[in-house]
């Protein structure tokens, strides 16, 4: 049986994309100081030298204040080992599974969409005159300078009907106070959108990634027939992989890491909302409420395992950290 010949894009895409790996072409040390792929032992130690500062604040506020919480978690209120009686009283907590929904929820609303308009869009900016797309991703980053608080304050004016510009059809339809907006129901997807809104750091990892693509990779795809379509899917999507991965643990962090923008709409509702909408206020609530910093140590850390695997997850499934050359 004869084999189908590959096509010409396929072909150099494969010789030149992720699927390269260092694994197999690793060149063993050679003589004069000189480590695998040709770099020099000064070289090495030049990027460990501009990495360490990285690595000294990751140790002093990452590293050590998790392994500080893991302490905590497992000690009582009056101190001492008291096992798993902090993760248990979180368990029976009655706020508790409700937190881990509304985030489910708004993760749900949040990371697929962002996903797919950072993406999106990058792919349309890619091609462009230097001028369109310079002026494209200044507009697209402008909502960027309103993040966090800033922007959930842009978006209670937005969403209050007697303060939005599309306030008459908020009321065509019925909505006559930000109360009758901002339900319980209603406040994970609106922090979704929210956080889409201000998604510009993604469109421009995305469309960077893009450019680095080769130039004959895709000249051998126009040449092979190609369209704008089938590129984008069989070329471009998969040496996005790992690009695509990183921006997934940054949004998986972000969903788990929840607190600002709740706890601003709390505010500008009444306490409707309630405090605990998110585990992180929950885990505010423990500490700064009741003063049970077991329970709120114990709460951090199942967040941070949950983040934890899901980016272990990602990391496996995208090969991030697969050598190329």
């Amino acid at each position: 049986m004869m084999s189908t010949p590959q096509s010409p894009a396929l072909a150099v895409a494969a010789s030149a994309g992720p699927e390269a790996s260092g694994d197999e072409l690793a060149p063993s040390a050679g003589r004069g100081g000189r480590a695998p792929g040709g770099a020099s032992r000064g070289m090495i130690l030049s990027s460990y030298l501009f990495l360490s500062p990285y690595l000294l604040l990751v140790i002093g506020f990452g590293l050590v204040p998790a392994i500080y919480a893991v302490v905590i978690s497992f000690s009582g209120p009056n101190g001492g080992f008291a096992g798993f009686d902090a993760y248990v009283q979180t368990f029976q907590d009655f706020r508790y599974v409700d937190a881990f929904v509304n985030i489910g929820i708004y993760a749900f609303f949040f990371i697929a969409p962002s996903m797919i308009v950072s993406i999106g869009i990058a792919l349309l900016l890619q091609g462009r005159s230097a001028r369109v797309g310079s002026g494209f991703r200044f507009a697209y980053y402008l909502p960027q300078a309103l993040v966090g608080a800033a922007g959930v304050v842009v978006w209670i004016f937005m969403l209050n009907p007697a303060t939005s510009p599309v306030g008459g059809l908020m009321n065509a339809f019925g909505l006559e106070n930000i109360f009758q907006v901002l339900t319980p129901a209603a406040v994970p997807p609106v922090l979704a959108m929210i956080a889409v809104w201000t998604s510009a750091n993604a469109i421009l990892l995305m469309y960077a990634a893009l450019t680095s693509i080769p130039a004959e990779i895709l000249e051998a795809a126009r040449i092979d027939g190609a369209g704008s379509w089938t590129t984008a899917m069989q070329i471009k999507l998969p040496m996005l992989r790992k690009w695509i991965g990183y921006t997934l643990i940054l949004n998986i962090a972000a969903a788990t890491q929840l607190f600002v923008e709740p706890q601003i709409l709390s505010s500008a509702t009444g306490g409707a909302i309630g405090d605990d909408f998110s585990p992180l206020q929950l885990t505010y609530t423990f500490a700064y409420t009741y003063g049970n910093f077991p329970a709120a140590a114990a709460l951090s850390v199942q967040l941070l395992a949950i983040a934890g695997i899901l980016a272990a997850v990602v990391l496996r499934k995208t090969d991030m950290f697969r050598v190329e050359i």
